[in-house]
């Protein structure tokens, strides 16, 4: 009962911030998990990633958050509840990350990274970092690529070297979500990252046709693994 109020509270904490900021596009909406266990791998552009992507499933997203930002006096009650996985750089505290992250995955839950480990601050993708092959490593779970576009443009991003202190373009900024098909618990973070970029090339993007490189790619707030 008391994980049911609680999933109900974060559900409703990730639409009330996402609504009035974005207008929201989803694509391979065939591919969101109805359940766990799945492994979400994503790029990462603005603190507000993980809401986005939140609120476009019904089960509950863990994400990983780099521990300072966890343990902020003003926002850990708020990762608590969300079952958030707080991760550091030193090694044992990624170490204690990743077991606690199988460990969820072994419960059936949904897992969200950020893969580039920190937030783009060029509006390019960065190379992805090799953790995600442990937390899957010897699991029957599928790993999903996911793509964030168009907040690249957002007053959320680092476009020009600036945070916030931009004019919004728009009311509710145009933000599309692409979920791509499920791959093997034996792929590569090399061939992870290849179809995160490839979702933002497809018809439906604003990055596709473009002939530029994508615009909008990563979320971590800090540091992943």
């Amino acid at each position: 009962m008391i994980a049911a109020v609680s999933d109900s509270l974060v559900r409703f904490g990730l639409r009330l911030v996402v609504r009035p900021l974005f207008r929201v596009r989803i694509l391979g909406k065939e591919h969101i998990p109805s359940r766990g266990p799945a492994l979400l791998v994503s790029n990462h552009l603005t603190y507000l990633d993980g809401f986005l992507i939140g609120s476009c499933l019904n089960p509950i997203v863990r994400f990983l958050v780099w521990k300072p930002y966890y343990d902020h006096k003003l926002l850990t009650w708020g990762f608590r509840l969300a079952k958030a996985i707080p991760i550091w750089t030193r090694p044992h505290s990624a170490a204690r990350a990743i077991a606690r992250a199988r460990a969820e995955l072994a419960r059936g839950h949904v897992i969200c990274i950020f893969a580039e480990g920190s937030i783009s601050r060029t509006g390019n993708l960065l190379p992805f970092q090799r953790g995600l092959e442990a937390i899957v490593r010897g699991l029957d779970v599928p790993v999903i690529p996911v793509h964030l576009d168009g907040l690249w443009e957002s007053v959320f991003s680092f476009q020009g070297g600036r945070f916030l202190w931009k004019r919004p373009r728009t009311l509710r900024h145009p933000v599309v979500v692409s979920f791509g098909a499920p791959m093997a618990p034996s792929c590569t973070a090399h061939e992870v990252r290849q179809a995160v970029q490839q979702l933002g090339l497809k018809p439906g993007s604003s990055d596709a046709g473009t002939g530029g490189p994508p615009a909008s790619l990563g979320f971590g707030g800090g540091h992943g693994v």
